[in-house]
């Protein structure tokens, strides 16, 4: 590409990108310097209330509050050992590919150290309220001594192999490193966004060694005073050795990445934008300028807001809901400090004519002072009366202004609920209703996207190690899974109510394991759905065992039938008879009981038989005729008794 072109997107990209920062540092960059200073406790001349105030005291309340939050938020998604998970879309009914992915997945982002990353995400969010992560896809050559055969010989020796691997790395990004347009308000809608970072030279050289960058010379080192929201801590020993470097992801006009060198008749508001990475070192040379590399043309930065300003990129955080009782809660602390030093070592006040010349009084444990006369007459303290005690109601006023404002509990309450697995889990349920936005608010706009963007790099850059074909998965983490297992609870509590042979026993049971968070929930799944399969020798027995009952029972039938017919027609026969007719109605009575109860048999029989396979379903007929002539003989039986 020719060089006016690179020259001309530096221009263009420069102008944009200092408008950003500008409303950045303007809008943020002061209370954010703040937040940071108040968390790590840095007191500044500018904390004092009063020119002759000494204390330099901080007090830990907003640092507690950061730390309780940040905490509860970390228990909450990685308190479950799986912090993730993927299932599979609803028309696919294999999810085999799913569980792969996903146990894959999470084993590739947390060798990478990825948690780690995340905890600085959650860190960063809670002190400045906004959360940012970038993706980075690298390749890196690992060595690992093996054992081999020597040729020729029955021993062995130990060499270095190396092994290429690609790895999916997520890092945290502060604030005062990221750009981005301030029109939008997430990362995906924006004209683009932008990394500046502070590198050595080295790094520049190893990047145009390997061909990642231009082969351009860079003149000159960066002044870092220039950026605002620098850190001195991270300032480097050699001056001459720092190098600014901007890494874009967005949209620039195509012309600038075409190889049509005509560029006079460029105008932006005409010209067609695309997807790409520019890389710039100090605001003015272009390192890299490419089309976006990834098949998804996305953009490998995700961020979540810890509370949420409505139509604004930034959020608010702990620090800044804290902020103002803090700054009260640490004049209120100084002053007092001063105070107490004030009534416990007083002023002295000294007759200087009765004092040796030149004497420094000084007042200090041990010490002798000398004087002209009575040391009663020459020395007198002067005694300024006691602290105010209302002042510890007014800090304990103030530091609960604090936990209210940030939402954050008290560490030091609840030791003994702490004790007990229920209190324990009480504990856990009141912070994650306490953190449950902010949750929220980091799984829908920054783990998800995540995960995507994560299983997308490594299929497209680690084809060997995800050989998958179908990748239409739904990701979810930290809600979801606690409502899975919320629902596994209540899916528990059923589970009692419910006979172990009834038949909806097992499919309460199998839903509890399909909901639970287990390491081996997929081989325990299959065991149960397997033990549900009906074994086939043993539905053969069955179906032979009710064959011979139904037999059985049609013999027993005809049997009773015969009976009851033979008792009919003595009855008829003796009916003229004098003292014959109760004893034969007796044994009708006795017979249309009988018949009755062999009547609730087949009625049980059949219900028994239409749930079995085709082969005993051709027994129902019969069974409903057998079924119609009971009936029959029972009327029969009832009209010979009535008669």
């Amino acid at each position: 590409m020719d060089e006016n072109k690179y020259q001309g997107l530096a221009g263009w990209l420069d102008t944009r990108l200092e408008e950003w920062r500008n409303h950045r540092d303007s809008n943020y960059l002061n209370n954010w310097d703040e937040y940071y200073r108040l968390w790590r406790g840095i007191w500044k001349a500018s904390d004092k209330t009063r020119q002759t105030e000494k204390s330099r005291l901080i007090s830990p309340a907003l640092q507690q509050a950061v730390e309780s939050s940040v905490a509860e938020i970390e228990e909450a998604t990685f308190g479950r050992g799986k912090w993730f998970d993927i299932k599979d879309d609803m028309l696919d009914q294999d999810s085999s590919d799913a569980e792969y992915v996903r146990n894959l997945l999470q084993e590739d982002l947390e060798s990478t150290g990825c948690k780690d990353a995340l905890c600085e995400v959650f860190l960063n969010g809670a002190v400045y309220g906004t959360g940012i992560g970038k993706i980075s896809v690298e390749e890196n050559t690992w060595k690992y001594p093996v054992e081999v055969p020597i040729e020729g010989t029955m021993t062995t020796e130990r060499i270095l192999q190396e092994t290429v691997s690609v790895d999916v790395k997520v890092e945290a990004i502060s604030p005062k490193e990221f750009l981005i347009d301030p029109s939008a308000v997430n990362i995906q809608e924006a004209l683009g966004v932008a990394h500046e970072v502070i590198k050595p030279r080295h790094s520049i050289i190893e990047g145009i060694e390997d061909g990642t960058y231009r082969d351009i010379p860079i003149e000159g080192s960066y002044n870092v005073d220039r950026l605002k929201g620098f850190d001195p801590e991270e300032s480097r020993s050699d001056a001459n050795d720092q190098i600014k470097i901007t890494e874009y992801w967005g949209k620039v006009p195509a012309r600038f990445l075409s190889e049509d060198e005509d560029m006079d008749d460029f105008e932006y508001n005409d010209d067609e934008l695309v997807e790409a990475v520019v890389t710039m070192a100090n605001d003015e040379y272009i390192l890299r300028a490419i089309a976006n590399p990834f098949m998804m043309e996305d953009r490998p930065f995700m961020s979540y807001q810890h509370d949420i300003v409505p139509n604004k990129f930034w959020g608010r955080g702990v620090c800044e809901k804290g902020f103002n009782p803090q700054k009260a809660l640490d004049a209120e602390m100084r002053a007092r400090i001063d105070s107490l030093a004030l009534t416990t070592t007083p002023m002295m006040a000294a007759d200087a004519t009765r004092m040796p010349r030149g004497v420094k009084l000084e007042v200090r444990p041990g010490k002798t002072i000398l004087t002209n006369g009575d040391p009663r007459a020459a020395i007198m303290p002067l005694s300024l009366g006691s602290t105010d005690q209302n002042t510890y109601n007014q800090v304990a006023s103030l530091q609960n202004m604090i936990q209210m404002g940030t939402g954050a509990s008290d560490s030091s309450q609840g030791s003994a609920e702490r004790a007990t697995s229920a209190g324990m889990s009480m504990q856990q349920s009141s912070a994650i209703k306490r953190q449950k936005r902010t949750l929220m608010n980091f799984q829908n706009t920054f783990l998800i996207p995540m995960i995507n963007k994560c299983l997308w790099r490594k299929v497209q850059f680690d084809v060997d190690r995800y050989p998958v074909v179908d990748y239409k998965f739904i990701p979810y983490s930290t809600m979801g899974i606690m409502a899975k297992e919320l629902e596994a609870q209540q899916m528990v509590s059923l589970l009692q109510a419910i006979p172990k042979d009834s038949p909806a026993f097992n499919v309460i049971l199998l839903s509890v394991f399909q909901n639970s968070s287990i390491h081996n929930r997929e081989q325990v799944v299959q065991a149960l759905m397997e033990g549900m399969q009906p074994n086939p020798e043993e539905q053969q027995m069955q179906q032979m065992a009710q064959q011979l009952q139904l037999q059985q029972l049609q013999a027993d039938i005809s049997k009773t039938q015969a009976e009851a017919q033979e008792e009919s027609t003595k009855a008829m026969k003796n009916a003229a008879e004098a003292g014959a007719a109760q004893p034969s109605e007796l044994k009708i009575q006795e017979k249309f009981l009988k018949l009755q109860k062999d009547l609730a048999s087949i009625d049980k029989m059949r219900a028994d038989t239409e749930n079995k396979d085709s082969e005993t379903m051709r027994n129902i007929p019969e069974i409903e005729h057998l079924q119609s002539e009971t009936l029959l003989n029972i009327a029969s039986a009832k009209e010979k008794l009535q008669g």
